[in-house]
């Protein structure tokens, strides 16, 4: 019975951080010149490789997302998710303690986007969790051996 729990929270965690990132990713692949423009503005990146990091990371985001929404390759993309999160709220740490008042390019790039803050650290945080959690659920299991 307490197996069946997990499976199904496992299925509802994959299920929302997929969609959640090919939500994400939509409007970066719709307007790429937009978010080049985000990650110009965080300012760790050589301008040489802002656009191409614009171009590939809501593919990525795509990938990523459509593998745990199919349930295939679950170990390997919550790997990459983690990573990937990782990345994001060091990104978003980084610009909070350097005073950048940014534009996050989390989930939208509107206007009215939402800035870097603490809350959207707390936000990939959860994402971070649910994505650990799925990688150790497909960590491949020791047999243990009786001699």
């Amino acid at each position: 019975m307490k197996s069946k729990f997990w499976d199904w929270l496992e299925l509802f965690i994959r299920l929302v951080i997929g969609f959640l990132f090919i939500y994400a990713a939509v409007g970066k692949i719709i307007h790429p010149e937009k978010f080049a423009v985000v990650v110009y503005n965080y300012r760790v990146l050589p301008v040489e490789l802002v656009n191409i990091t614009a171009i590939l990371v809501p593919w990525l985001e795509i990938a990523l997302g459509v593998t745990l929404i199919l349930g295939i390759w679950l170990e390997t993309a919550a790997f990459l998710l983690s990573i990937l999160i990782i990345v994001f709220i060091s990104l978003i740490i980084s610009a909070i303690i350097r005073g950048l008042n940014i534009e996050c390019g989390c989930f939208t790039l509107s206007k009215t986007g939402s800035l870097v803050s603490w809350k959207r650290v707390a936000e990939d945080l959860l994402i971070l969790a649910g994505s650990l959690f799925i990688f150790f659920r497909h960590l491949p299991q020791e047999q243990s051996t009786t001699e």
